[in-house]
């Protein structure tokens, strides 16, 4: 593609991502109760008396740490107010109190420092309140893999200048106090902490200093410095990914999964949707709901939800589409719906010129056509698929001005809503699977029975179809809902060996992994990483664009989840290559992409992006479907208007 998709133009906003990462050191634990066993009393462990102006020296790391539990915060991502779980962080002080972040690194390890003065009263106070899942204000759940077997809360902590009397406390989703326990950080070395603690309601903690705790002649400045919070629970020892191939794609799989699952909200009216980003809490995207449908069907498949639950929320997702004017550019033009929402079914965007997104259109339709098979004897769900399906008026797409030779019978990749012009950008001027599936969408929808497939451009160079930049996705985007098929399959097997072989090249490791992705775009003063770039030029070397258009930063597991189909044994390295770079999680698998080249001038290691959109997410979780069981693929191409069109479309090359 010679222009960036359209489905990822405005994905230009903070990525929130952490990671984990900590330190062998003391265990330290004082009283509290939670309605089970008691802590050792302070007597029971006192805290050595702290050196006088001692300064803490951060060690240096060769490489990411992990303890026993669910991480939840650790300042290796370093992505201001989220988590490494992509649950909101803030910082809370009284009114005169001074405060101040930062983000100190040494090697790979990193501590989130929170520095402090003007503290001169008994009620001056700041607080670090943490949650678990979502955000503080209009809170949800913590899903219940997070609280299984919990037993407590750990942390890691050092104080700078002066000793602080920290206290923890645990609250349950409407704020109500569950348990407090104070602790005494010291200033020589940082440690470990304990609370116990097994209440399912509990959704947020905070770390707080207050002035009546402290020594009242000495306590007016200093610092905290904390790391790698952790919900505790049955396990003794830190999470190890899974060994066997099987068992490291069942676990990528579920953890791709579970996006779908956490981030579903209600939004009334048996209407609900599917946020487009873990640290988001209102946009909904169009091609994020095609890839919800499809993933609501493999969590049903492997029994992660029941089949009952599945089939409502899937139907919550339809109706909350089904509500939506698609014409009259509120909510989108000419039949199709724009490619974002907020969260209650308005639109967004609409005046700009890529409000109407037709590869969005396109990867949406695909999942409620696997929806309409998958459910084919509920007339509800049918009609409601069935209406949706025949909205768009794809003629209005397609540019007809004999005089403009090159946009010609192709189709308009965008809309303005309001007006409804086309944003002057087209499919099929270069090989694309995204082309290929708007393609097939257009012949399904039987509304364009004269659409010009000889207009599709496909460029072989060293002996396949190149995609612009050489993405990962533009080889397998149709494929992941037809299954692999000739002849998009052999031209995926040698893309694929070209990402792998460009990938070892350019990291010096076998990750493969070349495509769209959130990226780190700066890095602060503070230490602080701000991760809004969103590039789609990463990709293979060979490509239609010229080699200096294309880049190799930022590999993305999920690219390398997109081989599997096709180049399986190389996929699978890759996936191997990422986990022993010591970037994983129990609960949310690899990270979304780590940044390994071009990195900042103060940034010496590579890190993790842990907060995935839902089109990177699903696809990694449908790529093993691919790759195994072809759930959704065998649903997909029961639809005979797909399967005579995807003849058509292959008779094209």
């Amino acid at each position: 593609m010679k222009i960036f998709i359209v489905h990822n133009l405005f994905k230009l906003f903070s990525l929130h991502m952490f990671f984990m990462l900590s330190i062998n050191l003391i265990v330290i634990t004082s009283c509290g109760t939670d309605g089970g066993a008691e802590s050792p009393t302070p007597a029971d462990n006192p805290a050595p008396d702290p050196p006088v102006n001692s300064v803490y020296a951060l060690p240096n790391l060769a490489a990411p740490a992990h303890y026993p539990g669910v991480a939840i915060y650790t300042a290796d991502m370093g992505k201001n107010r989220s988590t490494e779980v992509n649950s909101e962080w803030v910082i809370r002080n009284s009114q005169y109190t001074n405060i101040s972040s930062e983000i100190i690194r040494n090697g790979y390890n990193a501590i989130h420092k929170i520095s402090f003065n003007n503290f001169k009263t008994a009620t001056d106070y700041l607080e670090f309140v943490v949650a678990i899942h979502g955000k503080l204000i209009n809170p949800v759940p913590a899903p219940e893999a997070f609280l299984q077997n919990l037993s407590g809360i750990s942390f890691r902590a050092v104080s700078y200048g002066v000793p602080i009397n920290l206290t923890l406390e645990a609250f349950s989703i409407d704020g109500s106090l569950i348990k407090s326990e104070n602790f005494q950080i010291i200033t020589s070395e940082m440690q470990t902490f304990n609370m116990t603690i097994s209440n399912q309601n509990l959704h947020h903690f905070g770390f707080k200093i207050l002035g009546e705790n402290q020594d009242q002649d000495t306590f007016k400045e200093g610092a905290l410095g904390i790391d790698d919070i952790y919900l505790n629970n049955s396990s003794t020892s830190a999470f190890q990914p899974p060994s066997t191939d099987a068992q490291l794609l069942d676990w990528l799989q579920k953890a791709s999964v579970n996006y779908f699952l956490w981030n579903y909200r209600e939004v009334g009216g048996n209407r609900g949707i599917v946020l487009e980003a873990s640290d988001e809490n209102n946009r909904v995207s169009l091609s994020g709901l095609g890839y919800a449908y499809a993933n609501y069907i493999l969590a049903e498949h492997i029994n992660m939800i029941n089949p009952q639950l599945a089939k409502e929320r899937i139907l919550s997702m339809l109706k909350w589409q089904q509500g939506q004017n698609w014409f009259n550019g509120s909510a989108g033009i000419y039949g199709f719906p724009l490619h974002y929402f907020n969260a209650d079914g308005s639109g967004m965007y609409q005046s700009d010129a890529a409000a109407i997104s037709t590869i969005d259109w396109a990867i949406c339709a695909a999942g409620i056509r696997t929806v309409k098979q998958k459910y084919s004897t509920d007339a509800e769900i049918v009609n409601i698929c069935d209406e949706l399906l025949n909205r768009p008026l794809w003629k209005e797409t397609i540019h007809t001005n004999t005089s403009d030779y090159y946009r010609l019978g192709r189709i308009s990749k965008g809309f303005n809503a309001t007006l409804g012009q086309k944003n002057g950008q087209v499919w099929a001027d270069a090989f694309s699977e995204e082309t290929e599936l708007i393609y097939l969408e257009a012949l399904a929808s039987g509304k364009v029975n004269d659409l010009d497939l000889n207009r599709i451009y496909r460029e072989q160079k060293n002996g396949f179809y190149v995609s612009w930049f050489g993405c990962g996705f533009t080889y397998n985007w149709l494929q992941l809902w037809t299954g692999a098929t000739e002849p998009y399959k052999s031209n995926s097997m040698a893309a694929f060996t070209a990402d792998a072989a460009t990938s070892r090249t350019a990291f010096a490791k076998p990750l493969m992994g070349l495509t769209a992705c959130g990226t780190l775009s700066n890095m602060e003063s503070n230490g602080f990483i701000n991760w809004n770039n969103y590039i789609s030029n990463q990709g293979a070397s060979v490509s239609g664009a010229n080699s200096s258009e294309v880049i190799q930063i930022s590999p993305a597991p999920y690219g390398a989840a997109l081989a599997l189909a096709f180049t399986p044994s190389q996929a699978i390295e890759a996936l191997k290559s990422y986990l022993a770079m010591g970037y994983y999680h129990p609960l949310l698998g690899l990270p979304d992409n780590i940044r390994i080249n071009n990195l900042p001038q103060n940034l010496k290691v590579t890190v993790p992006n842990w907060n995935p959109y839902d089109i990177n997410i699903g696809p990694m979780a449908m790529a093993i479907d691919q790759h195994e069981q072809h759930v959704i693929a065998n649903y997909y191409m029961s639809d005979a208007a797909i399967a005579d069109s995807l003849q058509k479309l292959k008779q094209s090359f």
